[in-house]
């Protein structure tokens, strides 16, 4: 595990030039670290964004379980959100062990005047300059901004330095303990195992993580329904929404794979064309599909959720079958395995195979851009 630190403030107060500050200071000091800006993520999670209550929500929450995966994995994260719902902020408190808040304390005009007067980056333009308007949510002015109740540090960005400011922040950092990631050999990796429910990825993964697991490969292992419940926790979730999921887990994944973390993604979320955005943003990426005959995963699915069989690597309570009746199976996969046909041992010996390669192509990537 490692840690995490939330700079929030009102858009234009500064978040982001602190959090730079802050990620440069450490970096000079061979402790790099992850920024979480939320700017530049929504252009993954949500490429026509909308800004509504629902979508923000979906946004903040896919946040937080990206956070958590990679200080799960040991890479310390800044996050450079405004999240104007305390509840956001809380939320990741409540989720990541080593948690700090810090609260920029700017005046409204002295932020309208900073975000109009701005350079290009990744921050959306003219953000005050909706305010107002029928429908704009500006946080601070259309919407409450909540302040943290009791952060870690507050800054005033109005009487101290970027400089100044991101070096307090670096400092803030250092009282946590550090664990950097444990990298696979050669650089890290995502393989993404999909199927029908029954189909036997969770078998099959649990198998593959084994195999490497013997070879002193550590595996991160991203569950899809974990992040669906994270993210979307009401019951009527809109295809926006589950798009949001998708794209989450992706970005996770970049995320970790980027550091050397190998990952291997247990499941298959909608849309299906969430494979297609890990292969164009993934630079080591491979795809299983796993094809099993429907009557024979219904039935797998069914001895599974009743307790009638164990189900190896599974950690969620028992849910109610999933008969898989909007199942779409991956457009391009790199290997397709007939599970009612194969052993549990051949089609994880398969897939290690697509691993090997997988590690390969990582170190020549690597290599390249020595």
């Amino acid at each position: 595990m490692s840690w995490a630190i939330w700079v929030t403030g009102l858009p234009g107060s500064g978040k982001s030039a602190i959090a730079r500050a802050a990620a440069a200071e450490l970096a000079a000091h061979g402790e790099p670290v992850q920024i979480l800006e939320l700017d530049v993520l929504r252009r993954t999670l949500t490429p026509a964004a909308r800004y509504d209550a629902a979508e923000r929500d979906a946004v903040y929450r896919a946040l937080v379980i990206i956070a958590r995966a990679l200080t799960s994995a040991g890479c310390p994260v800044i996050i450079d959100a405004t999240a104007h719902r305390r509840e956001w902020r809380d939320l990741a408190r409540a989720s990541i062990g080593d948690f700090a808040e810090v609260q920029l304390v700017c005046p409204l005009e002295v932020a309208r005047e900073r975000e109009r007067t701005r350079g290009p980056g990744h921050h959306p333009r003219g953000i005050y300059a909706r305010a107002g308007q029928p429908g704009a949510t500006v946080p601070g002015v259309d919407v409450p901004y909540e302040p943290a109740v009791a952060p870690e540090m507050t800054i005033d960005t109005t009487r101290e330095t970027v400089t100044a400011a991101g070096a307090r922040v670096a400092a803030l950092a250092r009282t946590f303990a550090r664990r950097g990631p444990s990298p696979s050999t050669g650089g890290g990796w995502t393989l993404w195992i999909s199927g029908r429910p029954g189909s036997g990825k969770t078998t099959v993964v649990s198998g593959v993580c084994e195999r490497l697991g013997g070879r002193g490969v550590s595996v991160m292992v991203l569950d899809p329904i974990e992040y669906a419940e994270a993210i979307m926790p009401k019951a009527a979730r809109s295809r926006a929404q589950r798009e949001i999921v998708a794209r989450a887990i992706v970005e996770t994944a970049k995320r970790l794979s980027d550091v050397g973390v190998a990952v291997v993604i247990d499941g298959a979320p909608p849309p299906r064309d969430a494979g297609s955005l890990a292969r164009e943003r993934i630079g080591s990426f491979g795809q299983v599909e796993l094809a099993c005959a429907p009557d024979v995963c219904r039935t797998r699915e069914r001895a599974v959720r009743w307790n009638l069989v164990p189900c190896p690597g599974a950690q969620r309570p028992m849910a109610p079958p999933d008969l898989g009746l909007d199942y779409e199976p991956a457009v391009c996969p790199d290997l397709i395995l007939y599970t009612d046909a194969l052993d549990e041992g051949t089609a994880a010996d398969e897939v290690v195979r697509l691993v090997d390669r997988l590690e390969r192509a990582a170190r020549e990537r690597r290599r390249s851009c020595a």
